[in-house]
């Protein structure tokens, strides 16, 4: 009579969220997020090796939203377990996955409101939610007396009136859905950018645009479906048209707004028109690629024409990813407008709305994942009581007892990360880059830099990279830490700005594009 809940990433800011829930006989995989830090590949192959082993109990993975931090993984996950588990989506989520993974839209299995399946020792029901994602669900799953609520992104109200993200009847839909909860229930949540309250958003940022004369040219993120209907509203309003510069996307848009009014604002890439203003989409994986092939189409000067508004996220990269696409925006054009900064933009869930779900649920216990040290600031003023899981670690509810995961395959070394990269060291590799630090009046302070220079292009230049690093050291890369936050956040923080950084300088300055960047930092 016992059932887990098993993390393999997720609990921490920004990750892939990769978590199933397992009893004796059955798994059913409820996120399949990717994320690309070297530990986020490590932890993240714990569960594809799981799975591996596993893959005779898994009897279904379910989509509750087509956030790339939850499908990132989705393929592989796919290839492993075969043909025969099925995927439960809603209608929107399946057209979505068809449009990202096309071979997959034959798996996919959709429901009806309050649908239950039925699935061994699982009793699976679905509610659609009020979110910021199309398609977004509400999954409860009842297994022996517990009750496991998963959802995330839940806004209780928008500026945006659209019934493909709100739904007027939601508040009482929801009640009526938590009536078959039992006693032991418990919240399995991500609430990547918790807030106090936004009001933010692109009818806002935008109201000055129709002023200007350059051709606007926006890019988002396609999970990003609040702000692409917002997008599509403001064109009506202005009463113009906007081009999709995907024809891919903009078929999948013609299938999500084939009743909708909102349709027709959008044209399609081959229409040879005079255009003013663009769209492209893509994910944290691709929109730099997608960018660079659609801006290939442009002449240099309708590209210095553009006023570039970018407004994707920084997820699943971070900051730097971001900060690196708008330096490349900057040798297009000189005009860029960047709605990602928090006080312009945002995905995240309103402490309101949060505390407004637990108090609606009344859980015996939640797991808050996509945690930081700023959230959890958050915890003291919400009721309830909140479960900490780390990554690679499971939940037996029966006992409330956590876990290590254990696998057969043991994780890859340094060194037979080193040999196989130095099998081809040519325009890829691994560069190694060892900090020694101190703290000295409440700073953290650089004392060394230490380098495997044969992991890759023998022509690289280690003392200016090294003087680039103390230069980036005060200014970009311990600007915010604090000796008060955790060992483990400021190590990690470190590592993927410097990671950034260093990729990004590399391809500038010699071409070279690392596979992977290892920063391991030492506090003395």
């Amino acid at each position: 009579m016992s059932v887990r809940f098993l993390l393999f990433s997720g609990s921490w800011e920004n990750e892939g969220n990769f978590y199933l829930l397992e009893t004796e006989k059955s798994i059913v995989v409820i996120a399949t997020g990717k994320g690309y830090s070297l530990v986020d590949f490590q932890e993240q192959q714990i569960g594809l090796d799981y799975l591996k082993e596993n893959c005779y109990k898994v009897k279904a993975i379910v989509i509750i939203n087509t956030s790339f931090q939850n499908v990132g993984l989705l393929e592989d996950v796919c290839q492993i377990l075969g043909t025969s588990v099925p995927l439960y989506a809603s209608f929107h989520s399946k057209l979505i996955i068809s449009y990202l993974f096309p071979w997959l839209g034959n798996k996919m299995v959709t429901f009806e409101k309050n649908q239950e399946v039925k699935i061994d020792d699982f009793l699976l029901s679905f509610l659609p939610l009020n979110s910021y994602l199309v398609g977004n669900l509400v999954l409860a799953i009842n297994c022996f007396q517990y009750s496991f609520y998963f959802l995330e992104a839940f806004v209780s109200s928008s500026v945006l009136n659209n019934s493909l993200l709100f739904s007027p009847s939601f508040l009482p839909d929801f009640q009526q859905f938590l009536k078959n909860k039992k006693r032991d229930t418990f919240l399995i949540t991500s609430f990547q950018g918790l807030h106090w309250q936004n009001k933010n958003s692109l009818f806002f940022a935008t109201r000055n645009f129709p002023k200007q004369s350059k051709p606007l040219f926006f890019l988002l993120y396609d999970f990003d479906w609040l702000h692409i209907l917002e997008l599509l509203t403001i064109m009506k309003n202005w009463g113009t048209k906007i081009r999709l510069l995907n024809e891919e996307f903009f078929l999948l848009m013609k299938k999500i707004l084939l009743h909708n009014p909102l349709g027709e604002v959008i044209e399609q890439e081959n229409q040879k028109k005079e255009d003013e203003i663009y769209l492209l989409v893509g994910n944290p994986k691709d929109i730099r690629e997608k960018l660079d092939h659609y801006l290939s189409f442009f002449s240099v000067k309708k590209k210095a024409s553009f006023h570039f508004v970018v407004g994707i996220p920084p997820v699943i990269g971070g900051e730097e990813q971001l900060a690196r696409l708008i330096d490349y925006l900057y040798t297009q054009s000189e005009l860029i407008t960047n709605l990602s900064k928090k006080e312009y933009l945002s995905l995240g869930i309103s402490f309101y709305d949060f505390k407004l779900l637990i108090q609606f649920l009344k859980p015996t216990g939640i797991i808050a994942l996509q945690n930081s040290y700023k959230n959890e600031n958050y915890f003291v003023n919400l009721p309830g009581k909140f479960l900490t899981l780390n990554n690679g670690y499971s939940l037996d509810f029966s006992t409330r007892k956590t876990s290590r995961l254990r696998i057969k395959k043991s994780l890859i070394s340094l060194e037979e990360l080193l040999l196989k990269q130095r099998e081809n060291l040519g325009q890829a590799g691994l560069l190694v880059i060892l900090l020694t630090v101190e703290w000295k009046e409440n700073k953290l302070q650089l004392k060394k830099i230490s380098f495997e220079n044969l992991a890759v292009s023998l022509f690289l230049n280690i003392s200016k990279l090294e003087h680039k690093i103390k230069n980036w050291w005060d200014s970009k890369l311990v600007l915010d830490i604090k000796k008060s936050d955790p060992n483990k956040i400021i190590k990690k923080a470190v590592e993927r700005r410097l990671n950034g950084l260093v990729k990004s300088y590399l391809s500038l300055e010699y071409e070279i594009e690392l596979e992977e960047l290892l920063i391991l930092l030492f506090n003395r």
